[in-house]
This record gives structure tokens, sequence and C-alpha cells, in this order.
């Protein structure tokens, strides 16, 4: 398609010009920009004081004038006689050819499409202004054009005044005069408010970009998109008061949220993208999901990541008990509500409500979960309603699903089938036996404890098995880890969630046994730990254990039980130093490959976060965007 007959209409009123450079900038649009091979009529309105003459190297006829609401009227009457489409530029812009044509092909690539119009760049920096918001356009956060490529060809909006518009014929005939007001931007914005209400929308072309000129005079943002004089405002919201709608629909527009996330995850040259990784989940106690992100972190702290500024998002009294900005001062810390844009944001446990996940939404392109397990929402108990909608919604709409197991990921998707467009991948925790031991603790000699791993949760089937154990070895001392106190002798009870780390390798390295009766897990680190330190571990027959024990080779011995009978024999062979069967370990390691450690588990996290930002698909973003929104979120 090639662009059809249209008249030329310049607003430089507003320009801080001379004569000279007013003949230069017609002279350049007339020969540079090409439009002297196509357009038969140029009206310009003129800064006060300034004239234009003929020019003779172009025959087409010239009109020039310091009304600007009176020339818009004579050039939207010529044009309509002539069944002619109009191009309104306002400012010292330089639209070319290929920007009108561009234009002319998206305006006529609907009927009920009236009025068309390019993006705009800086000169000095390249980048793509954002649509104005609140009646302002924001003086940071430009689009990447590598960002604006990713948006759909076209944008189809309310009315919106910028400072180039391309009027197809059938609108321009139906604009009507002015009326009351005396400026071209005034009388321009009528003309788009008049055409929205015939029905005819406005498109914008991502596709056509006109470049702002670099004169650091001109204020840039005002060139884009012009204000109405306040008076201005007034009178059109007096006479059309649905325009405010118009205005309001422009901010809601769900591609200025994309067109930030897009950016964000191609920013400009030696600027690193950002991944958020949300650790607001963390609680300023010791447990399992504290033990994963400070791995994460370890691992991260390990490696070099260049292209990416790690941001981790905590609650400020977590980050304080596990000291999170003194061990890992390379990392940049956050806390409070999420701010700014990311190309990813990691999420290293479950979501527990759909509002977390809409924010991440908000300030992420792209939204990656870790699953460690579906351990609450098979309990039910232990958690309310929100849990499963929650889950549902990021197996249909999240863009990857990283699992700490395959036992893990084997658990959730017949619970919440997953759509084959979210990326997934096992990515074990680390079972490196040098990320889960001190040797200064392991050289401690034994004592004469049984240390039992748990807490009160009915999965963890602590009390019990102390039950069992007690009765079974009434000579034996048993130290509880994480269980409530109860009347039992020789039974020591250590409360979980506040005790240290060293204290904790301290009670594993010295037992004679370990014990971990949970039904249920979706990794078991104090199992890793207590293997690393070489005890011998009864954990409940489970098909998690076999993969544990396949991807690792850690000192310890781990042994299973699938009853009362079975454990109070396995642990009494133990005790008196008689031969066990055992899990055996390293058959799924190929032939010199070492187990996950910390490192490599971050170098996967983040290999994967790569690959999932590879495969964005906007579609499926828009789909996620509308049903939050839907949804209220």
């Amino acid at each position: 398609m090639t662009a059809g007959p249209y008249d030329l209409l310049i607003d430089m009123s507003a320009c801080a010009l001379d004569q000279a450079k007013l003949d230069r900038h017609v002279a350049k649009l007339l020969k540079y920009c090409g439009f002297a091979d196509v357009v038969d009529r140029l009206s310009v309105v003129l800064p006060p004081s300034l004239k234009l003459q003929p020019r003779p190297e172009w025959p087409g006829v010239l009109r020039s004038s310091a009304d600007g609401a009176g020339l818009f009227d004579l050039a939207v009457e010529e044009a309509t006689v002539r069944r002619r489409a109009l191009l309104v530029v306002i400012g010292p812009l330089l639209p070319s050819n290929e920007v009108l044509l561009h234009l002319w092909r998206a305006v006529h690539s609907d009927p009920l499409l009236g009025v068309a119009q390019p993006r705009f760049a800086d000169a000095r920096t390249d980048g793509i202004f954002p649509f104005p918001y609140s009646g302002e356009v924001p003086s940071h956060g430009l689009t990447s054009k590598r960002a604006l490529a990713e948006l759909p060809e076209i944008a189809i909006t309310a009315e919106l005044l910028s400072s180039c518009l391309l009027l197809r014929r059938e609108v321009v005939a139906a604009l009507g005069p002015s009326g009351p007001f005396r400026s071209l931007p005034g009388a321009l914005a009528l003309g788009l408010c008049r055409a929205r209400r015939k029905g005819y929308r406005n498109v914008v072309s991502n596709r056509a970009v006109v470049v702002l000129p670099a004169d650091p005079s001109e204020e840039a943002q005002r060139l884009v998109y012009p204000k109405l004089e306040s008076a201005d405002m007034t009178t059109l919201l007096d006479m059309y008061p649905d325009h405010a709608r118009a205005g309001a629909e422009i901010e809601r527009r769900a591609s200025r949220r994309l067109e930030q996330l897009l950016a964000a995850a191609h920013p400009p040259a030696l600027q690193s993208r950002r991944l958020l990784l949300d650790f607001r989940g963390m609680s300023a106690i010791h447990n399992g999901t504290s033990q994963v992100m400070l791995g994460l972190l370890d691992g991260l702290s390990s490696v070099e990541h260049p292209s990416w500024e790690v941001v981790v998002q905590s609650q400020s009294e977590a980050a304080r008990f596990h000291g999170l900005a003194e061990r890992y001062p390379g990392l940049v810390h956050a806390h409070g509500d999420i701010a700014g844009a990311y190309a990813a944001a990691l999420m290293p446990n479950q979501p527990w409500a759909l509002e977390t996940v809409a924010q991440l939404h908000r300030h992420a392109l792209v939204n990656i979960f870790n699953i460690l397990d579906t351990i609450a929402w098979d309990v039910l108990y232990a958690v309310d309603l929100r849990v499963e909608e929650t889950w549902r919604f990021i197996a249909a709409h999240a863009d990857g699903l990283a699992y700490i197991s395959s036992f893990s990921r084997q658990r959730f998707q017949p619970r919440f089938p997953v759509k084959p467009c979210v990326q997934e991948r096992v990515i074990h925790l680390s079972l490196d036996g040098n990320d889960h031991s001190d040797p200064a603790v392991g050289a401690q000699a034994p004592l004469d404890h049984v240390l039992l791993f748990g807490n009160d949760y009915d999965h963890k089937d602590l009390v019990p098995t102390l039950q069992v154990l007690s009765d079974a070895f009434p000579l034996q001392k048993f130290m509880v880890l994480g269980a409530a106190s109860c009347a039992l002798p020789r039974v020591e009870y250590v409360p979980s969630g506040q005790v240290s780390g060293d204290e904790v390798h301290r009670l594993i390295a010295t037992a004679q046994a370990v014990v971990f009766p949970s039904h249920y897990e979706g990794f078991g680190l104090p199992v890793v730990e207590s293997l690393a330190y070489g005890r011998s571990v009864l954990v409940r027959k489970s098909a998690l254990w076999d993969e544990i024990a396949a991807h690792s080779c850690l000192p310890g011995r781990m042994i299973e039980f699938d009853d009362t009978v079975s454990l109070v024999e396995g642990l009494g062979r133990v005790l008196a130093g008689l031969p066990v069967s055992e899990l055996s370990c390293a058959t799924a390691l190929a032939d010199g490959v070492r187990p996950p450690n910390w490192h490599s588990y971050a170098l996967d996290l983040l290999d994967f976060v790569e690959e999932c930002l590879h495969r964005t698909d906007i579609a499926r973003w828009t789909e996620r965007e509308h049903t939050l929104t839907w949804m209220k979120l």
C-alpha cells in the first residue's frame, strides 16, 4: 500500500525561531522529508511577527497565519473539498515519508480508525517516550526501540493529542468548525473528541518513529504530547465531559505497563537487566524456607552475573534477623513495597495469595515461582482457601515453575495441571556435603543422644514417633528439635526457629543417629545435613529419598522404615553397630559429575530465568493482565 493524497498543516507558533530558522525548517520538510513530491497544500501556523514567502522551487499552495484555529479550519475545509487526508505536525518535527507510510497503513487497516499517530524518540538516547500519564509525560522510563519492536504493530486508543497526527479523509470531512478555540492544539483536540464520538478511534503505529530534534532549548516532553492550556481544557470538558474518560482510558491501558516491563527486559547498552528476588516469604526464624533462600544467595554471591542487577526484596525484620545486607553486600537490598520495573521476578517459594502474584506481574515482565512442596494444600488445615486458586492460577499463567525435586513436581502437576506454555524445570537444592557441614563441628566427638527432627504439624509425626522410640529404648537419650515439650523421660526438647544454624549442626554432628519421621517432604534439608556429617538417618519410605540418594554421594547412610516395627528395628541395629539396608547413592550421577551445590543451583536458576525471558510471549502476558484485571487485582 502507498500513501494516498493528503495536505500538510504545521504549527510552529510556540517555537522560538527567527525568520532564517523558520525558512530552513520549511525547506527541510519539503526537500529532505520528501513532502515536496507528495503535498501540494502546505499551511503553517507562524510564530508572532514572522512571515513565510512562497518557495519558487515548490509549485504548491502555501498558506501561513498566526491564527492557529483559523488556519486549522481553513485547512480542514480545503482538504474536505479536495477529498484529502490531513497531516498535522505541531512543533519542529521532521517526520519522514516512511513514517507517513506506516501511519497511512495503520489508519486504513480498519474503516473506523480515524486518526493515526507515530511514536516519538529522544534524539539523545534513542529511547521512546511513553504515553502521557495524568496529563504529564514522565521524564524517565523511556522505552527502548528493541522493546518497541516486541509490541503489536498498532494500538487502538481513545483520542490522544500528539505532535504528529494523520487524519483520514472521512474524519476531516466530519470535524466541523473549531468554535471557541483560538489555538491549533485546542481546535485539534476538539476535532479528535468529535471524531471519537462519531465512532472513529485513534490508532498508534508502533513501527512509525519520529525522532525529536536534539535542540536542548526545546522541552522534549512538551513536544511529544502537547498539553492544552487550562482554559482550553475547561472549555473542552464543558462541551464534552466524556473527554475525561478518554484520558482515563489512556492511563489504564495494559500496554503502558507492558512497555515499562519490556524496557526493563531490554535496557540500554551497558545497563544491566534487573532481577527481583521476592524474599518477602522469609521470616525472622530459622526454617526450611529460609535455608533455601540463604542457599540461593550464597550461590548468587559466588557467581558472576554481569547481565543482571539482583534486587533482594525482603521484610526488614527478616533481613535484620538473617543479616542479609552484611552477608551479601554485593546484592541490592530493598524493603517495603516493590518499586520499579524488572525484567524478571523469581519467588524462591510458592505464593500463598493471588495478591502476591499480581504484585509481581505489575513489576516484572517474567514471573517465575519455585515450588517447594504441596503439603499445605494436601493437609488442608494449614492454609486458607486462597492457596488453591493461587496455585491454579500460576499453573496456568506463570512464565516458569521451578521445582526443588522431581518428587515435588510429581505432586504439583496432577493437583494443579500445568499448561504446556508454562516452562518447567526441576532444579535440585544443594546436595554437596561442603555446603551443609562445618569441618570444625564435624570433628567433635559423638555424644549419647539420638536426634529427632520435626515440628508440630501432623505430617511430621514427631510426637507419636518419639513415644514409640522412648518406649522401645527406655535407656536411650533423645534430643528433639521442633516439638513442644511432653512428659517423657530422657527426652530433651530444643525449640525450632530461634536455634542458630551452628547449634543445629552441633546437635547433628554429635548424634548417634538421626530420625526424620515425616510422612511428606519436598526435599528434606535436615536429612541432607545429617548425611553430610556422616550420620545414619532413618527416614520414612518415600520416592523422595530415592531421588535424594540417587543425586548425592554424602558420607552418611539413609535407612528407610515404613512402620513402627521397621523403625525400631532399624534404630536398634544402628545403635548396636549391626548391618543395615541403606539406599544406594549417586546412581543418577554420570561419571565425573559432582552433585549440585549452591553455586550450580544459582546458575541453573539464572539459566531458567534466561530461558523464560527468551520465550516471553506478549499474548500470554496480556492474557494474564486481563485475567488479573477481571479479578480486580
